[in-house]
């Protein structure tokens, strides 16, 4: 059961960055999908909750400011990703997430202005922390 819930979490969010990526939006049923995965076996429920309600929050604070800096989907992604691998290894899935969008977007040279989908990001550095 743990194979089978590895499996769907990690397809879910190659999936997840694959769509951002080509569509700039995340299908609701991504997030929930990963949420049920993280169910499916082993886990912390503090942790999860933890993850799930802290994670997002420096996600929400910029729509403060700009509404159009980050979206919906990426927020909630990331509400789920924490919710499957609990509030530690979820901060570090959105470090290396994060760190790889703005060394990508400072390779291309992307203009300050133009969006980026955080999905495909999100997703790698989840990968790779859920691997650590």
């Amino acid at each position: 059961m743990v194979v089978l819930k590895n499996i769907l979490f990690i397809s879910t969010l190659i999936y997840a960055g694959i769509y951002d990526y080509k569509r700039r939006i995340i299908p609701d049923k991504v997030h929930v999908i990963i949420m049920i995965s993280a169910l499916l076996s082993q886990f912390s429920i503090i942790q999860s909750i933890l993850g799930l309600l802290i994670l997002p929050i420096p996600f929400i604070i910029p729509i403060f400011f700009n509404e159009d800096c980050i979206g919906g989907g990426d927020i909630k992604l990331v509400g789920a990703i924490g919710f499957y691998l609990g509030l530690t290894k979820g901060t570090l899935a959105m470090v290396i997430g994060l760190s790889l969008s703005t060394i990508v977007s400072l390779l291309l040279k992307k203009h300050r202005n133009q969006l980026v989908p955080l999905a495909p990001y999100l997703a790698t550095g989840s990968i790779i922390a859920f691997l650590i």
